[in-house]
């Protein structure tokens, strides 16, 4: 042999054990890496997610169902002004609106609203506050709320000081032409006054029975959850919302501000917020529930037999969305990629695009191509909560409502989705 191929000969064996143990060691770093990955544990402390519902809104759907309680007739007392008698006839009572009210957490304060009309001409409204405890049931995920006539057979009615003015502009109206001539509108205060205190005080129990005796329920509506692994559920109220808090029993981090909408969503369309790693972490459980692939090809294709396992995770700054691809076998290889996701709403359904894509992380051989990894794995991370937002079920006195996205934001730290309500079939238990 020749010293020249003897040297090389040596050099190959002393190169091959080195070469094999580097492959051993990128083999347990992508091993342990991605036992890491899998059980990373959850942090359930706050919520990650927030279901906005607009006061005003739920208040419209909730005053149609008053427009079948008929309206209670009532004569109203015959009074005297100055020497003219005022002979006001009888009078409709009918329920004019219920309306939501900011409460304390896990309460909701509601107004019922009875209108006073003679004829066509609404004369004063009565208006009672009522506040109830719903019932979150963290099992299945919902809200119940109801409101019967014997929450508010206790309380106090309320007549405003604008609603007494209505009163005594209704009193004066009654009051002949000739003779206003004659009378100081000032001294009509004192009949106003005592026509309020009857209609709020012995005359308030006959209205408030031939009104409600044959109501079964003013308010009645249900919020179901999508079947997501919830940890807990909290009710709280903004200026303008009704805010279901959801804490989901996974790995996420919760959104930096638990309370309020964000931006972008018409402040009469419901709001569905998640925190990027809710919306990360959910696409993970949709994966070991079997309900996405979590195999892949080198091309970003699913595959049962793909060489590589999937997993997402969500990093504010920049490119904030990492699609995760391990292959412990073979070539031993972790590569993460970035991207910053940029998601519009088409049909009702969310399109993905992301134009930065790029591999911010490798170990071992790196040789796959980031833009298939999103336009596959990406696209249905983004899916998972899509189906979340329009599993969201809504009954209103036993007319179902379904959700389905009209807006979406994606922010640094969180996705908002804005959501439509339209008539759905009854959905099956």
């Amino acid at each position: 042999m020749k010293p020249a191929s003897a040297a090389l000969l040596a050099l190959t064996l002393l190169a091959a054990p080195l070469t094999t143990g580097c492959a051993a060691a990128a083999c347990k770093r992508v091993a342990a890496d991605r036992q890491d990955f899998l059980a990373r544990p959850a942090t359930a402390a706050a919520p990650q997610m927030v279901l906005a519902l607009p006061f005003a809104a739920l208040g419209q759907e909730l005053t149609r169902h008053l427009g079948k309680v008929p309206p209670y007739r009532l004569a109203l007392p015959d009074l005297s002004l100055g020497g003219v008698d005022l002979d006001l006839g009888d009078a409709s009572a009918r329920l004019a609106a219920i309306t939501l009210l900011p409460a304390a957490d896990d309460h909701l304060r509601f107004q019922v609203a009875v209108g006073l009309a003679v004829g066509k001409r609404t004369i004063t409204t009565i208006r009672l506050e009522a506040d109830v405890r719903p019932r979150l049931d963290l099992q299945r995920g919902a809200l119940a709320v109801s409101l019967r006539p014997q929450d508010i057979a206790s309380v106090k009615p309320v007549l405003s000081p604008d609603e007494m003015k209505r009163l005594g502009d209704y009193l004066w109206s009654q009051v002949p032409a000739l003779a206003r001539n004659f009378i100081d509108r000032s001294s009509l205060d004192g009949l106003v006054r005592k026509l309020g205190s009857d209609l709020l005080g012995p005359g308030w129990p006959k209205i408030r029975d031939g009104l409600l005796g044959d109501v079964g329920t003013l308010t009645e509506f249900e919020i179901d959850l999508p079947d997501l692994p919830i940890a807990a559920l909290a009710l709280r109220s903004s200026p303008t919302d009704l805010e279901l808090a959801v804490t989901l029993g996974l790995p996420a981090a919760a959104l930096a501000q638990p309370r309020g909408r964000a931006p972008g969503t018409p402040a009469h369309l419901p709001q569905l917020r998640l925190s990027g790693a809710a919306v990360a972490e959910l696409a993970n459980w949709a994966i070991a529930q079997g309900q996405i692939p979590g195999r892949y090809t080198r091309e970003g294709s699913p595959s049962p037999k793909g060489e590589f396992e999937a997993g997402v995770t969500w990093e504010p700054g920049d490119r904030p969305l990492r699609l995760h691809a391990w292959c412990t076998t073979k070539e031993c290889t972790h590569v993460v990629f970035g991207g910053t996701p940029k998601v519009a709403v088409q049909g009702g359904e969310l399109a993905l695009r992301v134009d930065d894509a790029k591999i911010v992380e490798a170990t071992g051989s790196a040789k796959v191509r980031a833009a298939l990894w999103f336009a596959g794995l990406g696209r249905r991370t983004f899916e998972v909560s899509e189906s979340a937002a329009a599993s969201v079920a809504f009954d209103l006195f036993g007319r179902p409502m379904k959700a389905s996205a009209s807006a979406v934001q994606v922010g640094a730290a969180e996705l908002a989705i804005g959501l439509t309500l339209t008539d759905a079939p009854a959905p099956r238990r």
